[in-house]
Order: structure tokens, then sequence, then C-alpha cells
């Protein structure tokens, strides 16, 4: 009867975790390029209990119940927004766009909000310089992004174009398996294997999309789903606590 308290309380924790999980993905339903998070659960009834002849009683090392094996990022491509900024990239298929960190640090992300800093270089909108290191002089009258990442400035009165840089895409041999940052951004593992460059456009890559951006991937009706399920795991595992201690108390007050 006491396993059965300690198995519950796994069952609590879980579902908990998933409540948690959940409500990150609704919370973040409106944030450009958010990527929902997932939860896998296994079980850790591993074999059964071993009787000890000599003393009579039941041993066992064996974990039961359910753990979490992991939380990992769904890197399906959200839904492209149609915006007018001329600043506003998206990424049409495969790819990320490599950022600098200011220590040097490489990260990578799909939200293409950019900006000019104060030192006149494209860098996403929470200040991270593209790693491309693209210039754009103060006396442009715009800036063009082409489907194949190259970046071309206009200048009033001039028909030929600046050529300013190149943007290109990195993919991964598993993007699951790079790590979340924050603000949109992923740093490689060694889980997510070997990175590829390449332009956009090329075989395996996407496009760029000037005046877009990307969307998160969170399902409202699928989150609302998973919430309700969770609830329900969450009620049950209280309720075998419950049905337990009514056991035990019930034990407690046999008499001979």
């Amino acid at each position: 009867m006491i396993n059965a308290l300690y198995i519950a309380e796994t069952g609590l924790n879980a579902q908990k975790s998933l409540v948690d999980v959940i409500s990150n993905n609704i919370a973040n339903v409106n944030t450009s390029g958010f990527k929902k998070s997932k939860i896998d659960f296994v079980d850790l009834m591993y074999g059964p209990e071993k009787l000890d002849t000599k003393k009579n009683t039941t041993e066992s090392n064996d974990l039961k119940g359910v753990h979490i094996a992991s939380i990992s990022q769904d890197m399906t491509a959200g839904k492209l927004k149609y915006t007018e900024h001329p600043f506003d990239v998206a990424i049409q298929g495969e790819g990320m766009i490599a950022v600098e960190y200011a220590d040097g640090e490489i990260a990578y992300t799909r939200i293409g909000r950019l900006r000019v800093d104060n030192e006149g270089y494209l860098s996403t909108a929470q200040g991270h310089r593209l790693e491309a290191n693209i210039g754009i002089p103060p006396d442009l009258d715009g800036v063009i992004f082409a489907p194949d990442g190259m970046v071309k400035g206009v200048i009033n009165g001039e028909s030929d174009l600046i050529d300013l840089g190149q943007i290109d895409l990195v993919r991964f041999n598993n993007q699951q398996g790079l790590n979340a940052v924050g603000e949109g951004l992923y740093v490689e593992t060694e889980e997510s294997g070997t990175n590829y460059v390449g332009r956009p456009g090329d075989e395996g890559f996407g496009k760029i999309l000037q005046g877009y951006t990307e969307e998160s991937n969170v399902s409202m009706v699928e989150e609302m789903v998973n919430l309700v399920i969770a609830q329900r795991g969450y009620q049950l595992n209280a309720r075998v606590i419950q049905v337990s201690d009514q056991l035990l108390e019930t034990v407690n007050n046999l008499r001979r």
C-alpha cells in the first residue's frame, strides 16, 4: 500500500510538469517564431519484487511509476504572416539564421524581425547581430531581401542596387537536439549533429520572404485537449493517494 502512495506521487509530479509545459505553450501562442515544447514520459517498473526467504520480507530497489524522459521543442514551422515591414523576413522552408552574441558565441533563430543596430549592422530585435555582418549605410532609401538571401540597398534616383551582403541558412541533422536559450535562439549540441550551411533556395534550404514573419506553431485546440487530459490524470493520481490513505487508516484501526 505504501508503494501506491509513492507511485501516485510520481504521477502527480509528471502531470504537474505537463501542465507547466502546456501553460508555457499557451502563453506564447502569439510569440513570433515560438516553437512549442513537448514532454515525453517513460514508465519506471522494471521488475517484480523479490522475496528475502531468510527475513521473510519483500525487498525491491526497482523504481515504479512514471518519469519525465525529456522535454524538447517541436521545430515544425509556423504559419507565415504578412506584415509589410521591410525589415521583417521569414524563412519559407528549412533552415535557420545564424546570429552572434557579444562574446562571439553563435546561436540560431527563425525569428526574422530585424533592425539596424547603433553601429549600422543588421541585428535581431533583441540586439543580436547577424553572423553575416551586413552593414546598412544610413543614406539608403530602402533595403531589399532577395529570396536567395542577397541583401541589396536602394538609393534614390539610381536604378542600380548596391550589394550589401548575403544571408545564408543553417540546418542540422537533428533540430530536436538544439538547446533553446530563450528569445527564440538555439545553440547547437552534440545531439543536434552536423550543421550544414547553404544559400536560401538551394536544395534542402528554404527561401527568404521579405515583409513576413513566422508565427508560433502552437495549436490552441491541441493544447486545450492536452490540458484536459493532464487535469484528469492529476485527479486520478490524487484519487489513488486518497484511496490508499483510506485503506491504510482501515488497517490501522483493525483490532484483533
